[in-house]
């Protein structure tokens, strides 16, 4: 069982490496593993990967004290957060809201991207899929879970800004 995972682990880095150019085969050899191919094989299904989800990446030092996030600022609303008085909250506290309220707009943005994502690939079959329903429910069910892992992600976002 470990040899598998660590199997999956090497296949996966492998895979990054590559600049996801090229097309995934997904097929079982004769010893019963399941193995991930850049060449197709016969009684080979073609993977199809979801979309890869981009997020910026964290502040610097510099870029936060350019930003003035080491001075206080007064309390405002924040579309659906009440946010903390920040007058008696400490650098690091003012900083931290100031990362998590930027964390959730970015999520907010990813999640209305993957609700269109998920609206436009429900209304189109790919040629592949056309005589395939297994791999359009699961490309479908990707986009789905891309949706799921958003709103979570702004649900736990929220309670840790303070809201409800």
């Amino acid at each position: 069982m470990a040899m598998k995972i660590f199997t999956g682990i090497i296949l996966l880095a492998y895979f990054n490496i590559q600049c996801f150019a090229e097309d995934i085969y997904q097929y079982v050899d004769k010893n019963g593993t399941t193995v991930f191919s850049n060449k197709p094989v016969k009684g080979a299904k073609k993977v199809n990967l979801p979309p890869i989800t981009v997020y910026a990446s964290p502040m610097t030092k510099n870029d936060y004290n350019a930003a003035g996030y080491t001075n206080p600022v007064a309390p405002k609303k924040v579309k659906n957060i009440n946010v903390v008085n920040t007058k008696n909250l400490g650098t690091n506290e003012l900083g931290r809201n100031q990362v998590l309220s930027d964390e959730l707009q970015h999520e907010k943005q990813a999640l209305s991207d993957a609700q269109k994502a998920l609206d436009t690939g429900k209304q189109t079959k790919l040629d592949s899929e056309k005589n395939n329903p297994e791999q359009y429910q699961a490309r479908i069910q990707g986009l789905q879970d891309a949706v799921t892992e958003h709103e979570k992600n702004i649900d736990i976002l929220t309670k840790q800004l303070g809201g409800n």
